[in-house]
């Protein structure tokens, strides 16, 4: 759940050697961004398993994916720790190629990322945080995973404003979890200063460095595994 306190700037955020894991932008190409969502360590750890499995099952090896939150909420005199979290696992079939184990990772990654949005946008944890797909966490969360899969920082391809044009894109439009987003379509918001547009939010196609990967879910390849 970001807050106006989380926005930051170019200036906190450009590093090509590493990725920052903390911070809300605006970017011209993207929209909003969440920078611990677009952190690639979680889909690594997905795409590992992908290229080197180690729990193999006859022609098929065995990949788990976990996403999770955790809140602190104030409970009478003290704090106490809320943590959720959507766990899957599949079967792959052994010796694909390299773009097909991409592309099944892919739709592992979305399938569980759309699991946990909904989670979090459903009672009761709709009553403690307003996360639940907000705007910037899919699109986030898909820089992240192509970060993961092909060892680039893409902190480096964003557009990203100064964190002065960020609030003012926050103080006119309102907090991001106020905005729904469960499309892999960035949103993008008008600058509140421009009359020569409409000042409402809309929606545009990814940028070609994030459509290169196209997920995979044939049963033939990859079947989830239901306990």
């Amino acid at each position: 759940m970001s807050s106006r306190r989380d926005i930051t700037g170019p200036d906190q955020v450009i590093d090509i050697n590493e990725f920052i894991k903390y911070g809300l932008v605006y970017t011209d190409n993207l929209g909003w961004i969440d920078l611990g969502h677009a952190n690639p360590e979680g889909a690594l750890s997905l795409w590992r398993q992908m290229i080197n499995p180690h729990y193999t099952e006859g022609d098929f090896f065995r990949v788990a994916y976990r996403q999770s939150m955790s809140r602190k909420l104030i409970r009478g005199f003290g704090l106490t720790k809320l943590t959720t979290s959507v766990s899957k696992e599949y079967y792959v079939k052994r010796g694909l190629h390299i773009d097909q184990l991409m592309g099944i990772a892919y739709a592992i990654f979305l399938n569980t990322s759309y699991d946990f949005e909904s989670l979090q946008n459903r009672f009761p944890f709709n009553m403690i945080t307003d996360s639940g797909f907000s705007v910037e966490d899919l699109i986030s969360n898909i820089i992240g995973f192509h970060s993961a899969v092909h060892s680039t920082n893409y902190l480096e391809k964003l557009k990203i404003k100064e964190s002065s044009y960020a609030f003012k894109i926050w103080d006119f439009y309102g907090p991001v979890g106020g905005y729904k987003n469960n499309e892999l379509k960035p949103m993008l918001f008008p600058d509140p200063e421009d009359d020569t547009v409409p000042h409402e939010p809309y929606k545009i196609p990814l940028p070609d460095f994030l459509s290169r990967i196209k997920p995979i879910s044939d049963k033939r390849f990859v079947r989830e595994i239901f306990y």
